[in-house]
């Protein structure tokens, strides 16, 4: 009995020791999630952004062929990150040039010796947030196409202003969004016309610097935009066509990147096939239900 009271002695005094020096140093463990999500919170910059150029066989965008030659086009983008879960405010300032044509602008109707044969300036101011893996924006959005000042021309640049709002469900399989245009102006006139953007997209990590990434997208014209492109000839709602493309980009550092691109659009409509204004080109072959254009790409991020 002795020894037993005077091991439980030992033992009740060790115990003393270690939870006195437990108190007197602080746990390791315990705050190192907390400072590393401080850590990360701290890392996030307040503005970001990019500068990209693409080099393309053919423009296209929503369906639509803009050009079927080669063409430059630059984007620059500038972000700032809101404080806490307010999201982001982003200004995205795009242009297209045809190669070919740089001492006239491809925009229909020109013409003119000016520009360079940039054909187009876009203008977004655009608003980003994420409720769980659903990331959502609004933008206003602003085409501008060049009208060169020559004989018989008076000059003035054309353009369309939209509204949009999107939305993009994020994850590890397959990533469908939607984005809505709604045009409300055209050459500074009222104007009620809708198309809708659908896309599913899917990215692989081949390494740590390469990855791939399939796209599918379709455009749905409302009967009023299908009526203004057309001239007319359309007054149904229609699909302007199914745009597949594979993505290959590969990260030289951390800021500059590469990439290289093939798509082909199919025209599936008949009507949108044969539509004599349907695509803002001029050229033999522009009633074939397949395109296949593609190129490369730089960017370098900031």
């Amino acid at each position: 009995m002795k020894k037993l009271m005077i091991t439980l002695g030992a033992m009740a005094a060790a115990t003393a020791a270690f939870t006195a020096q437990a108190d007197e140093q602080p746990v390791q463990n315990a705050p190192a999630q907390p400072e590393t999500v401080v850590a990360e919170e701290e890392d996030s910059p307040l503005f970001e952004g990019s500068f990209g150029v693409d080099l393309k066989s053919a423009y296209v965008s929503h369906n639509r062929i803009f050009s079927d030659t080669p063409v430059a086009q630059y984007d620059l983008w500038l972000q700032t990150n809101l404080p806490e879960d307010f999201g982001w405010l982003a200004v995205d300032v795009w242009a297209s040039q045809e190669l070919n044509k740089r001492h006239s602008s491809p925009s229909r109707g020109n013409g003119g010796k000016q520009l360079g044969g940039i054909g187009e300036f876009d203008y977004e101011i655009i608003y980003g947030n994420s409720i769980g893996p659903v990331n959502f924006t609004a933008s206003h959005l602003w085409y501008t196409y060049p009208r060169c000042t020559h004989k018989g021309a008076s000059g003035k640049w054309s353009s369309q202003k939209f509204w949009t709002l999107g939305a993009e469900y994020d994850n590890e399989f397959l990533v469908p969004s939607v984005k809505f245009f709604w045009e409300y102006c055209h050459d500074n006139k009222p104007d009620e016309a809708f198309m809708i953007d659908f896309a599913l997209s899917r990215s692989f990590e081949l390494t740590e610097q390469l990855s791939l990434k399939f796209t599918s997208k379709t455009t749905l014209y409302t009967s009023e935009y299908a009526k203004y492109i057309s001239g007319g000839e359309l007054t149904d709602t229609v699909f302007g066509g199914w745009d597949n493309g594979i993505a290959l980009s590969y990260a030289l550092t951390d800021n500059i990147s590469l990439g290289a691109n093939i798509n082909y659009l199919y025209k599936f409509d008949h009507r949108v096939r044969h539509c004599s204004s349907w695509d803002a080109y001029s050229g033999e072959g522009k009633h074939d239900a397949g395109t296949l254009y593609g190129g490369v790409s730089a960017s370098i991020s900031f």
